[in-house]
């Protein structure tokens, strides 16, 4: 069974049509690389498979179950977590008490949510920051603890928002070796919505490309880079003339 399954997806706003007709599968353990320029709707996708918005046309099934419409707080509950690009730190909490956020999820014991929460710092080298206020952190440490928010409610499925922006080389690859532990040592699915194309290259089973709401193309990377609807509307022609596997990267 498709772990999620999107059928005929739209999402308006007004005159404005930011999803159209898009229809894919996820099928569990894959990892699915989500690209396309600017203003494709691809954050938006997002945004309705997560339950911040309601499509208006179409529907979603997660695990077989049509959810359609349900809100953050009930996808969460089934097993789906979204990051977002942008992370927007306020109050008082500092970085061990925002991931336990994440752990109350699933428990009402203090000491369980800490300890889980600990336990996903130490994983993610935050353990000596711990006290520290989130918006006080560089950008990489940022976006480890939005991510070890999102684990911290034990997803199946983890919707990963640009994960890898504003990161220099080194901490692309920092990311990848994490986006890597999170898939095979806790067995999540992954979609990934990314512009750091070597990211996506290295991760992804397969990608989905966006481009003006709509989905136009899907395949194995190898695949996708070579199509010339995808090089002509996102990648450029530098990538017609690459040859990328999931393998030659050291997948």
């Amino acid at each position: 069974m498709d772990l999620l399954s999107a059928q005929g997806l739209g999402m308006s706003f007004g005159g404005l049509l930011a999803n159209h007709d898009i229809s894919f599968e996820i099928i569990p353990g894959e990892m699915v690389g989500l690209i396309g320029p600017n203003g494709a709707g691809k954050s938006t996708l997002f945004n309705c498979l997560a339950g911040l918005y309601k499509p208006t046309a179409g529907r979603i099934l997660f695990q077989g179950k049509d959810v359609t419409g349900f809100k953050p707080y009930e996808m969460a509950r089934l097993g789906m977590a979204r990051t977002f690009q942008v992370y927007v730190a306020t109050g008082d909490l500092n970085i061990l008490e925002n991931v336990m956020v994440g752990s109350f999820l699933r428990t009402r014991s203090k000491a369980k949510a800490r300890s889980k929460a600990e336990s996903l710092l130490e994983k993610m080298d935050l353990r000596d920051m711990a006290k520290e206020r989130v918006a006080n952190l560089p950008v990489a440490a940022q976006k480890r603890v939005v991510m070890a928010t999102a684990l911290a409610t034990d997803p199946i499925l983890l919707l990963l928002d640009e994960v890898a922006a504003g990161l220099n080389p080194k901490e692309i690859d920092d990311m990848i070796g994490l986006v890597r532990w999170v898939h095979a040592d806790l067995h999540v699915t992954v979609i990934l919505i990314e512009h750091v194309m070597e990211l996506v290259m290295k991760l992804s089973h397969r990608v989905l490309v966006l481009d003006s709401g709509q989905l136009i193309a899907e395949g194995e990377p190898s695949d996708i880079v070579l199509q010339p609807g995808v090089i002509k509307a996102y990648l450029g022609e530098r990538y017609g003339t690459q040859s990328f596997s999931r393998n030659s990267q050291g997948a």
